[in-house]
């Protein structure tokens, strides 16, 4: 059965030396790729209804370089939701040539 798919990303799931500027950093988090792979992937399903990220902080960024970097992926995450993919992946219909 396909149901909506309500996604609620707290972006302090991704590792601190990515995303510093939020209330609960805890360090061996998800990696950047591992985070985006997970909204291509729902978007990829058609069944994402709504989505919210939670826990930006910018007050948490030590240097502006920390909010900007928390910042950053937050919207590359919301871009993963809505159909944009990294570089260098493949359509959905690829194939792997015969050898």
């Amino acid at each position: 059965v396909k149901k909506p798919i309500h996604l609620s990303f707290d972006i302090d799931a991704i590792d601190p030396s990515l995303t510093p500027a939020t209330g609960t950093p805890v360090a061996g988090g998800l990696t950047y790729r591992e985070g985006i792979y997970i909204t291509e992937h729902i978007c990829e399903t058609g069944l994402l209804s709504a989505v919210d990220l939670v826990e930006v902080n910018p007050r948490q960024g030590a240097t502006e370089a920390q909010v900007l970097s928390t910042v950053e992926t937050a919207v590359d995450v919301l871009l993963g939701c809505f159909g944009r993919l990294r570089g260098g992946n493949h359509p959905a219909d690829y194939r792997m040539p015969e050898p």
